[in-house]
């Protein structure tokens, strides 16, 4: 375990193959049932690696990221079975995606002051996303846009408290982070647009994975790298 994990280079080779694998799982018919290996172990792998590798003196800090990565594993094994048109689980997927990116959120906060004029153009970015998506699927939301509005506004929430990490830690890490809180928000609303708005949209069986695996590697290479600026 140590020989893959301790090392970032071998480690990013496994997940690059764990990725592959449950891709190639996804758009398989009859070996879709492997994902419940492939999936729950390219989620854990980032779990293990965050052990061996964290540094974090912080032990609420380390607890919050443990816990919002074994959220997301165990979000991932509910979503795989939604996927076999099981809402309830599909619901209950979006919980703990939702509850995971809380424990982000409150692990990227920081008590520092800071200005609200330095949040107005980001504000305004998030107003303008949320407005056009909940244009797109409005129609189609049903029962569902309570729910959908709120994971709306969480995936906004995570996104405002990584930006607010600027200048609070080195830029290695806010890049990182930045870059893959982005990346969840690009995989967050190409499975909003598949769900609710058209089932065919941008090769989704492809990026939604895709982006979802980028955002979780440099989310946790992110914290890894994190220096804080005193």
């Amino acid at each position: 375990m140590k020989f893959i994990f301790k090392y970032p280079f071998r480690f990013t080779i496994i997940y690059l193959i764990l990725y592959i694998l449950d891709a190639f799982f996804k758009n398989s018919d009859v070996l879709y049932s492997c994902r419940y290996v492939s999936k729950i172990l390219l989620s854990s792998s980032l779990l293990v690696f965050y052990l061996y590798n964290t540094k974090q003196k912080d032990a609420n800090k380390k607890k919050l990221v443990i816990t919002a990565l074994s959220l997301f594993i165990l979000g991932d094994f509910f979503f795989i079975r939604g996927n076999d048109n099981n809402i309830i689980h599909f619901v209950i997927a979006g919980i703990l995606f939702a509850i995971a990116k809380i424990f982000y959120s409150i692990r990227f906060l920081n008590n520092k002051d800071f200005k609200i004029s330095k949040l107005i153009p980001f504000l305004l970015f998030c107003f303008t996303y949320m407005s056009v998506i909940m244009f797109l699927v409005y129609s189609n939301l049903g029962g569902f846009f309570i729910p959908f509005l709120i994971y709306l506004f969480v995936a906004m929430l995570l996104m405002q408290f990584a930006f607010l990490r600027k200048e609070e830690v080195n830029s290695k890490s806010f890049w990182l982070v930045m870059v893959g809180v982005v990346a969840f928000m690009f995989a967050d609303s190409i499975n909003m647009l598949k769900m609710f708005y058209n089932p065919l949209i941008a090769y989704n069986k492809l990026t939604i994975m895709f982006f979802y695996c980028l955002a979780q590697y440099l989310i946790v290479f992110g914290i890894l790298k994190e220096v804080d600026n005193k």
